[in-house]
């Protein structure tokens, strides 16, 4: 049976939200006490955003700029994220991952790695590499500079690679 693009798009529709709550659970369940999952969720943002604005972690995680504003500080705080002024316009506030942060977002990455790949392992050789191929092209259609609104900010590849 050949599947039709709605098809396709009811499939995805059901499957990405079920892993992303598999993956948050697992993430969660590994994740340090000191983090809420907005925080958590905030951590990886920057980790695969370079430069981040406060406005694009705000539209990320649907919060207001003053809520984004105090979720960051506890990230700063905390020593997991640097927030310092844009040179080049004095109204924008620029976010890093602080060397802790980064630590703690490479661990989650690869732990998470680690999860999907046990249950990977369940398929067969054949379905592996049709998921890889799936994978792959969804990445030429979905793939963008950002996961910003205003493509401000780079993608990291290399990190989400751990």
């Amino acid at each position: 049976m050949d599947a039709t693009t709605r098809d396709c798009a009811n499939e995805l529709l059901e499957v990405i939200p079920l892993m992303m709550r598999v993956i948050r659970a697992q993430v969660r369940s590994h994740s340090s006490p000191e983090l809420s999952i907005p925080q958590f969720r905030a951590l990886a943002f920057l980790g695969r955003n370079e430069r981040a604005m406060l406005g694009d972690v705000g539209n990320f995680l649907a919060l207001s700029l003053p809520a984004a504003s105090k979720l960051i500080d506890g990230l700063v705080a905390a020593g997991f994220a640097t927030r310092e002024t844009d040179p080049a316009d004095r109204r924008k506030v620029v976010l890093e991952l602080a060397p802790a942060g980064q630590a703690k977002y490479a661990a989650a990455v690869k732990e998470a790695a680690a999860f999907l790949a046990g249950r990977v392992s369940r398929l067969t050789d054949v379905e592996r590499d049709r998921l890889a191929h799936a994978m792959r092209s969804l990445r030429t259609i979905f793939d963008a500079p950002s996961e910003t609104r205003n493509g401000a900010a780079k993608t990291k590849r290399a990190a989400a690679r751990v």
